[in-house]
């Protein structure tokens, strides 16, 4: 089956792998600390993905969450904050290139949301702890919320492959058939 890489790119990076239909990993990698120039946070995750990416058997995907319009955080985020986005958006694209993972697709925030938490509309915050509490119903082990929404999107990206997936990881449908799904 298909093996996913997903990753919530930003400057503390969220990422979940696995096979569709098993139980994926995941964690987190800071490529900076806060002083940190655009071109070191680049720097560092150009050398993480290249030693991530390198072992055989690679990805057959990678999955990473779309960036919001530039017009979307107005008065809560700058152009330094959205450029670097897009830089690591780059950076993450030309590696799993040059890897030979040609398959790159994107997802939107919303609809990761809806997919996991039935809820696209959370604010950030109480969207977060809601992406937690399901991945621990999941049983998936997510060391902070960058690789819970890393999990978060890896399942929409499982989902789209196997339909299956989509409705019994729902929170409609319960723990009862989490074990079912990723024994």
């Amino acid at each position: 089956m298909t093996d996913i890489l997903a990753l919530d790119v930003a400057t503390r990076c969220g990422w979940a792998r696995g096979r569709v239909g098993e139980m994926p990993v995941a964690g987190s990698v800071r490529f900076g600390g806060a002083d940190a120039s655009a071109n070191a946070v680049f720097a560092h995750c150009l050398s993480w993905l290249s030693r991530e990416l390198e072992p055989e058997p690679r990805p057959d995907m990678v999955m990473i969450e779309s960036l919001l319009s530039p017009d979307a955080k107005v008065g809560f985020t700058n152009r330094d904050v959205r450029d670097r986005l897009a830089g690591l958006h780059g950076v993450v694209r030309a590696v799993a290139f040059l890897r030979g993972i040609y398959t790159i697709n994107e997802a939107s925030v919303g609809d990761v949301r809806a997919h996991f938490i039935g809820d696209r509309t959370l604010k950030r915050a109480p969207a977060k702890r809601e992406v937690m509490s399901r991945c621990r119903q999941l049983g998936w082990t997510a060391t902070d919320d960058n690789a819970g929404d890393a999990l978060a999107l890896w399942s929409f990206a499982a989902a789209l492959i196997d339909p299956s997936l989509a409705l019994r990881v729902t929170p409609l449908f319960g723990t009862a058939k989490v074990a079912e799904v990723f024994p």
